[in-house]
């Protein structure tokens, strides 16, 4: 493989995926942190404002009567609503999947520019060898991924972890 195409890979291709694996990894780790925080707060308010729902505070001439009864179903409803959202929704899977694929991605180009593993024997095309062992990463992450996700995540916008047919035609 001539060098400036595979100079040309590491910047469009590996740079590119290594970028987006990061900053998706770190949206739903932020993501997954955030409702988990907020189901916590809630989960633990909502049994404290149903004890305290009808009771009577102050002095006796003084006194106001609690009624908390709609902002503990609110409480309740909402606490369903972010359970069910993350679930659905798989920020911390994500996270973890995007986090693994990237710190797999990571040493790769230390590998080739060290000749360390396989890059290490004699006689080896070392570009091709990064860039299949690249792919096949990236592959091995794609093909765990249902279809369905894969669209959903997309939104009728091009795959960025795919090459594009200008990558693949010079590779």
């Amino acid at each position: 493989m001539e060098k400036a195409i595979f100079e040309e890979y590491v910047e469009n291709r590996y740079k590119d995926q290594m970028n987006y694996y990061s900053k998706s990894a770190s949206k739903n780790q932020k993501r997954y942190k955030q409702y988990q925080w907020v189901l916590i707060i809630l989960s633990a308010t909502t049994p404290v404002l149903a004890a305290l729902n009808g009771k009577t505070f102050g002095a006796a001439n003084d006194s106001y009567t609690m009624d908390l009864q709609m902002l503990v179903v609110i409480c309740a409803a909402i606490v369903a609503i972010l359970t069910t959202g993350l679930k659905t929704f798989n920020y911390q899977e994500l996270w973890v999947t995007y986090r693994a694929t990237y710190e797999k991605l990571k040493p790769e180009i230390y590998y080739y520019e060290f000749n360390i593993g396989p890059y290490s024997a004699t006689g080896i095309d070392k570009e091709s060898l990064f860039v299949t062992r690249v792919e096949a990463m990236l592959d091995a992450e794609h093909t765990s991924w249902p279809p369905a996700k894969k669209m959903q995540d997309n939104n009728g916008k091009a795959d960025p972890s795919i090459p594009s047919q200008e990558v693949m035609k010079k590779l």
